[in-house]
């Protein structure tokens, strides 16, 4: 997954959530189940840019608009 500021995150699982008074949800990623080697994160939907199939390379999405850098 590509993320603002040209941030790279290998991306294994994702929990999901939208707190009251955010404008977009927050998503975890490699938290459950945890993976050996696979650094948790978390972010916001607006900051991804894009996000490709590691096995392929094949595009699966890409933002249509200026992802937000926090």
């Amino acid at each position: 997954m590509l993320l603002s500021g040209n941030r790279t995150l290998p991306v294994f699982n994702l929990a999901w959530g939208k707190d009251i008074g955010d404008a977009f949800e927050h998503l975890t990623a490699n938290i459950s189940p945890g993976l050996d080697g696979a650094a948790a994160d978390l972010f916001f939907t607006d900051e991804v840019v894009s996000v490709v199939d590691p096995e392929t390379g094949r595009m699966l999405w890409e933002t249509d608009g200026i992802p937000n850098v926090r």
